[in-house]
């Protein structure tokens, strides 16, 4: 978890190698956990594992930013509207009380702690359902994309807007209306989507840039 954290926070970036001897020294282990560990998160497409070469952070492409997407919105949508369906008063409270950290969150401008309501509301929503696969599934897709989505976050605008689009689920759910709920939650990650896609071409872009002054380029 905690080399996780770390990619998610960017202290290791895209294609970076990892080196299971300094991590392990880094974490106070020995070397076979840390490989262990590289081989779960290699599962969730979080490490990039090649032979002779070993584990370094993968980098997420357009197509797999686009199909994590098209996912985690189905799955929204679907938790979104199972919990229309019978939320509870309980369930709604909480729900009200995480909208109102994450504006907070977004007004004072902490992005770590914007983050991490984000993700916790998420993760709620498809606990609270009662869908489990759906929970699964996007616990391991939310993770793969953190790390981008933390650079989208940054930007004010983006964390209004999507703070808005968050309250318009809540309040489809409170007024137990599918379509609602649904339709507010596929226009969160579609916002969400255009930002992080938009976020991963500046990336490229910046190491293309990095790349053409390195040495040797013929430049």
């Amino acid at each position: 978890e905690r080399l996780v954290e770390q990619i998610i926070r960017g202290v290791y970036v895209p294609g970076q190698r990892l080196h299971e001897m300094k991590l392990a020294e880094q974490f106070g282990v020995s070397r076979g956990p840390v490989r262990e560990a590289l081989r779960l998160l290699e599962r969730e497409s979080l490490v990039v594992m090649l032979s002779h070469r070993g584990a370094s952070v993968a980098r997420l492409t357009e197509k797999h930013l686009k199909d994590v997407f098209s996912v985690r919105s189905a799955l929204m949508a679907i938790c979104a509207e199972e919990l229309a369906e019978h939320c509870s008063k309980e369930i709604q409270a909480t729900l009200d009380q995480g909208t109102a950290k994450l504006f907070k969150a977004s007004e004072s401008g902490d992005v770590g702690e914007y983050i991490v309501v984000v993700y916790q509301l998420s993760m709620y929503l498809a606990e609270a359902s009662g869908n489990d696969i759906a929970r699964t599934i996007l616990f391991s897709l939310g993770r793969q994309t953190l790390s981008l989505t933390r650079r989208v976050f940054e930007d004010a605008g983006h964390r209004q807007t999507w703070s808005n689009k968050w309250r318009n689920i809540v309040e489809g759910i409170r007024s137990g209306n599918l379509e609602v709920a649904g339709r507010a939650s596929h226009n969160l990650l579609s916002a969400i989507k255009a930002a992080a896609l938009a976020a991963l071409a500046e990336l490229d872009a910046e190491e293309n840039q990095l790349a053409s002054k390195k040495p040797g380029n013929g430049k």
